[in-house]
């Protein structure tokens, strides 16, 4: 027989345990809203015609800039267009820079540049389509119709270099350019001239003022087109008597000598080693060398060429003269 006091008391208490439950679960999903609100980042932003812009750090300088729109968010990051700006490094210098848009990471001195991007500083300064500068690491990085002018520490040559890729480690002074790599060395002192060259990939460490080239490699000087497929050039040797540039692999000269009667004669040189020596106006070939002068074909362990002169200096030479008979 059921006892209808039993039944009413356990009712009631399936009735409140449930209730429990419920209120239990609600204030949970309460508890999960309200951390979730917490989580949400609060993004303060302003936007600005025609702005000019200064921002210092501990007074320090940082940034100087002009833009015709700019975007403040959350008063560190900066999105502006055509900007007109300066940047501080670390030692205070000045890296000026315009673009058409671009783009500020206070965090880690990050600057983004787009567009017919000019940026000049102490290392150099450049042209490119994209630019980007990590004031942090002390980084540089460029892609797109790069234009870099750039002068030697040590010998102050003047450098001039473009390609479709750059990177740039700047305390450690050196660059890194990729892509149809062409430039001009002119040296300081005008009289000794400037030269030309090409090269699939350029490394350019200026604390060694060292150019080294690779692939499809081209310098021309003077009356020499000189082609391999590596290279070095020790700017710093260029009075020295020691090697101003050596080529590697599949080398070819073509020089143009200045004959004593007048007219001029081409000279073919091919080796898989070439060293030329400024100071002296020669250059050494090893490696197989021949040298195809007019009609005569040289070949030695060891061939010196001097520049515009047409007298050949072999070691342990196999050649093959043809003489021209004189008319009775």
């Amino acid at each position: 027989m059921i006892n209808p006091r039993s039944t009413i008391i356990t009712i009631s208490f399936v009735l409140a345990t449930a209730i429990v439950v419920t209120s239990a679960v609600g204030l949970k999903q309460d508890d999960e809203s309200a951390s979730n609100l917490l989580d949400v980042e609060v993004i303060e932003e302003s936007t600005f015609d025609r702005m000019d812009y200064f921002a210092l750090e501990d007074a320090n300088k940082v940034m100087a800039l002009k833009a015709n729109t700019l975007r403040i968010v959350n008063q560190r990051d900066l999105y502006f267009t055509l900007p007109d700006g300066l940047l501080y490094n670390e030692s205070g210098e000045k890296i000026a820079f315009q673009a058409k848009e671009g783009k500020f990471k206070d965090l880690k001195q990050e600057l983004f540049l787009d567009g017919e991007v000019t940026l000049n500083a102490r290392e150099g300064n450049y042209k490119a389509k994209e630019l980007y500068y990590n004031g942090s690491k002390a980084f540089l990085e460029a892609r797109g119709n790069i234009e870099a002018k750039l002068v030697d520490s040590t010998t102050k040559d003047q450098l001039k270099i473009n390609s479709n890729y750059m990177s740039s480690w700047l305390n450690e002074q050196r660059s890194l350019f990729i892509g149809e790599v062409e430039g001009v060395v002119k040296r300081d002192r005008v009289y000794e001239g400037s030269f030309n060259f090409e090269a699939q990939r350029m490394e350019l460490n200026s604390a060694k003022s060292l150019i080294s080239l690779n692939n499809d490699v081209m310098l021309q000087r003077n009356n020499y087109d000189l082609r391999a497929q590596k290279a070095e050039i020790f700017l710093e040797n260029y009075n020295k008597k020691l090697k101003y540039y050596v080529l590697y692999d599949d080398i070819k000269l073509v020089e143009d000598l200045n004959l004593p009667g007048g007219g001029l004669q081409t000279r073919k040189a091919y080796s898989e080693k070439l060293e030329g020596y400024m100071s002296q106006g020669k250059i050494v070939l090893t490696g197989a060398p021949r040298v195809e002068q007019g009609n005569d074909l040289i070949k030695g362990y060891q061939i010196t060429l001097r520049e515009n002169v047409e007298i050949v200096e072999v070691e342990e030479a196999q050649s093959s003269f043809k003489l021209k008979k004189k008319k009775d």
